[in-house]
């Protein structure tokens, strides 16, 4: 696994982990309701 610093990671990046993380969490996570996972989501989308 190669590490990506922060500021090496392009929007294309972010967004193909933010798949991962929201895929994970669904299927793992159930007593979380939709409106908190994408509250937590777009934390992550802004920056």
């Amino acid at each position: 696994m190669k590490e990506i610093k922060k500021e090496e990671r392009n929007e294309n990046l972010i967004q193909e982990l933010l798949k991962v993380w929201e895929n994970s969490v669904r299927a793992t996570h159930k007593f979380l309701s939709n409106e908190e996972i994408l509250k937590i989501k777009n934390m992550y989308q802004k920056h």
